[in-house]
């Protein structure tokens, strides 16, 4: 019965979080976290180490919806070609903060280069799940709205994929920066060509299914199918769950594109459904994922105290980072007089988290610092964010009054 309970009060939670999140702009991720803290690590009610074998699971479920539902609302050719500055910053924070943050590991917490590199894109970025509903709530001007939403949607992408590239990188045992890259390169290529066959056959398969129920249900198969596959081949099993979702998200012109014998509009009424069981079905894992990472929280190895240090090092360096990206991606743009709130709006989430347990999956020397360094940026980003955010809200409001009288 206390299972049950807790099933029911972390939904409950999740729902009045997300709520008080879309009002205030406060990330519901705190209610989370804290909840799973209390249950886990302060009243031991579900004791760690009987929850570590599901880890695996529920990580690569929640790294599979991430992208998958990421690929379905990123409309890729706005990121190409609408928003260069979106795609100059995601790229350059990610990259600054990935070598920095590595460097920072390699010195403090002793690891090789590419146990190092891993902890970067765990920290790079923001994520897509705060920032997103966030950005379009304050009174931002509507291009640097664009730009954090974008920014945010194309970082969580490069952190998963590159993580997980690294990880096979490191597994494979490549001794030298050419065999790594090579590797990457491969997953690249079969993980997105896999993607995007799978996703053009699936499209087809949609519109012969129009008529049939459960298609959402069938869908999600199809795409666990595909990572496995993929996996199997070779390849990213994760790219290939964003491509696959690219797709479908861009059906309109894909089907232009290859001359396909299929009525969009029909598949546009479908798409709409798949859309809103998949926004159902991401925030069921997003709360218990990280009431989850609540549950195994754990400073084995490095005192609270110490932890807390490292992680307050780690999130200035980022935010210093972040500016240096921010800076250089609005040079002769009229964001430029919003690097500061820009670069303060810095909060992290799923994806992060899920990263962060991956290592412990696969058995790493280290495994724990991973964890427990990414729960702490994560809680102080988005402490940062939410400060950040009631900041523009009250800058805001001088300048609303005289309109209303």
């Amino acid at each position: 019965m206390l299972a049950f309970s807790v099933v029911a009060i972390i939904i409950v939670i999740g729902f009045l979080g997300n709520l008080l999140f879309r009002k205030t702009g406060f990330p519901d991720i705190l209610f989370l976290l804290s909840f799973g803290l209390l249950l886990g690590p302060v009243l031991q009610i579900f004791p760690r180490q009987n929850l570590l074998p599901i880890a695996p699971y529920l990580t690569l479920l929640a790294l599979i919806m991430v992208l998958f539902n990421g690929g379905i609302e990123m409309n890729l050719y706005k990121v190409l070609s609408q928003s260069v500055r979106a795609s100059i910053l995601a790229t350059l924070y990610f990259i600054l903060c990935t070598l920095g943050v590595a460097l920072f590991a390699s010195f403090i917490f002793n690891m090789g280069w590419i146990e190092s590199l891993m902890l970067g894109p765990m920290i790079a970025g923001t994520s897509s799940v705060v920032i997103i509903p966030l950005a379009s709530k304050l009174n931002l001007d509507e291009q640097t709205a664009m730009t954090l939403s974008l920014e945010s949607a194309i970082t969580d992408v490069l952190n998963i994929v590159f993580l997980f590239a690294l990880l096979q990188a490191y597994l494979a045992a490549f001794p030298g920066i050419q065999e790594t890259v090579s590797s990457i390169a491969a997953k690249f290529s079969v993980g997105s060509v896999l993607g995007f066959i799978v996703g053009i056959a699936w499209l087809r398969a949609l519109y012969i299914f129009r008529r049939e129920e459960y298609t959402y249900m069938l869908t999600i198969a199809v795409l666990i199918c595909c990572y496995v596959v993929s996996e199997l081949l070779g390849g990213s099993g994760v790219l290939s769950s964003l491509v696959f979702g690219l797709v479908l998200g861009n059906d309109e012109d894909i089907i232009k594109m290859l001359r396909m014998d299929i009525d969009s509009a029909v598949l546009n009424s479908m798409k709409e459904f798949l859309k809103r069981f998949q926004s159902e079905l991401s925030f069921l894992i997003k709360a218990f994922f990280f009431v989850f990472l609540g549950l195994i929280y754990e400073v084995s190895g490095l005192p609270l105290a110490l932890a807390l240090i490292y992680g307050i090092a780690l999130t200035a360096l980022d935010l210093g980072l972040r500016y240096a990206a921010v800076h250089v991606s609005t040079i002769k743009s009229p964001m430029a007089s919003n690097r500061v709130p820009m670069t303060l709006m810095c909060g992290q989430g799923l994806a992060h988290a899920a990263l962060s347990v991956i290592p412990m999956q696969y058995g790493l020397p280290k495994a724990h610092i991973y964890v427990t360094i990414v729960v702490t940026v994560i809680l102080l980003t988005n402490i940062v964010t939410s400060i950040s955010a009631l900041m523009i809200q009250r800058r805001s409001k001088p300048s609303e009054n005289p309109g209303m009288v």
